[in-house]
């Protein structure tokens, strides 16, 4: 009898040590599965998408971006124009005519005349240099959408990735629950342990399934909002290449930081050319005291009504459009552009206090977020290991309770998740870094591979 409980027990502790080394296998799969395990191809037969070929599609397709990169390229368009002269006036006058205005056959004597307005010097250059701020503005605009677009590519590729990982946590986790519920069943065969503690198992692993399901369902919703990033839609088939990712541990200056958002992030640059802008609107306003000019050259038919040709004589004319309202009118336009000047540079120091408040704060989350990753990583997740290991081989030789073994396996896999979400949080986070500082172009996001 007892020889038959020790080759009992034998078998006991020889399943649960296999459970163990599976444990083992599976988490450290779990830590990095190769891309090529999972990479499917596209359905045109090229490689899976890649985020640099994300970022270019979404930089080329994206309809809200292409929207601003035209309204940018219309607003550039305004510059000549608005630099140009005006456009001269052909007129013609028929004088005298008998009878009535109209009797243009009548006619005596006919004059036409080109005239052409001629603008005090300054005027045209000051105009054209304010609508190329206003276009500056635009494409600062444009700089800035398109930042926070890419970023919020990154973060959803990001996300999708640690949702990957996950899934693959969850089966492994399913692999576990399954060995665990066989271990019972062999366990209560031998009246060793309660038939309840196989349905709990059974409980956990239908729970485990259940979370399968939801994390499966957002992989899916980040896949889509990833299509609608990059102009398709959002029910297209759309293959990621997976990739191992961690965060680096390498942590910049702050104050380097800080320096960099002050010449890239675009509001600072909008901010900057607006001031610009309203310097050049001062100065517009002051040359509005100054009078305008127009010449026109008249040429007197010896054929009228319409002999253009044979002119007997000929004419000039000079006009002076006088701002009689200086002391008031012209006045007031100064002032006004003067005030918008004041009130524009206030809001420059408000964006660039903005602008330091968010690398700040950016910054600190993200620090914060990788101290959490290794405190993870370093010690609650390896001592939820080595618990649920101790665990698993006091069971199976009876030294400790079902509850004691899915307490700790409950432990290990809520560090598990914890570990694979401070990763992705540590990510997304220098993302949010780069997207204040104004400088997403690193591809990789701060991440080793």
């Amino acid at each position: 009898m007892f020889g038959t409980f020790r080759q009992n027990k034998t078998r006991l502790g020889l399943l649960f040590l296999s459970v163990i080394s599976t444990t083992t296998l599976v988490s450290a799969q779990t830590a990095g599965v190769p891309p090529s395990a999972t990479a499917v191809a596209r359905s045109d037969g090229s490689s899976p998408w890649t985020l640099n070929a994300l970022i270019d599609e979404l930089k080329r397709s994206n309809p809200q971006l292409r929207s601003t990169q035209g309204l940018v390229r219309a607003v550039q368009l305004g510059v000549e124009p608005v630099r140009a002269p005006d456009n001269p006036v052909f007129s013609v006058t028929q004088n005298p005519v008998s009878y009535n205005p109209f009797a243009i056959g009548t006619s005596q004597g006919m004059t036409w005349s080109v005239s052409q307005n001629l603008p005090w010097p300054g005027k045209k250059r000051l105009g054209g240099e304010i609508v190329q701020a206003q276009a500056d503005v635009v494409k600062a605009q444009a700089e800035a959408l398109q930042i926070q677009l890419v970023g919020q590519l990154k973060a959803a590729w990001s996300s999708w990735h640690q949702l990957q990982q996950q899934t693959r946590l969850l089966r492994s986790q399913i692999e576990r629950l399954d060995q665990i519920k066989q271990a019972t069943q062999l366990r209560y065969a031998q009246n060793a342990a309660a038939y309840a503690d196989s349905i709990n198992a059974q409980i956990n692993q239908a729970q485990a399934k259940n979370d399968l399901l939801g994390v499966e369902g957002q992989a899916r919703i980040l896949v889509a909002q990833i299509n609608g990033l990059i102009g398709r839609s959002s029910a297209t088939p759309l293959q990621l290449l997976e990739d191992d990712l961690s965060p680096s541990r390498d942590v910049p200056i702050l104050e380097g930081l800080r320096n960099m958002a002050l010449e890239r992030n675009p509001a600072i640059k909008a901010s900057k050319y607006t001031i610009q802008g309203a310097q050049k609107g001062v100065e517009l306003a002051e040359l509005g005291g100054r009078p305008d000019f127009n010449v026109s050259l008249l040429f007197n038919s010896a054929k009228p009504p319409w002999g253009f040709v044979n002119n007997d004589s000929y004419g000039i004319s000079l006009g002076v459009t006088i701002p009689l309202w200086y002391a008031r009118k012209e006045k007031y336009l100064i002032d006004q552009a003067k005030a918008q000047l004041i009130a524009i540079r206030d809001s420059d120091d408000s964006v660039r206090q903005q602008a330091l408040v968010g690398v700040d704060s950016a910054y600190l989350q993200w620090t914060q977020s990788l101290a959490q990753l290794k405190l993870l990583e370093e010690r609650v997740l390896e001592q939820a290991k080595v618990a649920y290991r101790l665990s698993l081989a006091n069971y199976s030789t009876g030294q400790a309770g079902f509850v004691d073994l899915m307490n700790a396996y409950t432990a290990m896999n809520s560090a598990e998740i914890a570990t694979m979400q401070a990763r992705s949080a540590a990510i997304q986070a220098r993302v949010a870094l780069e997207t204040v500082v104004g400088s997403n172009d690193d591809v990789n996001m701060g991440m080793s591979k």
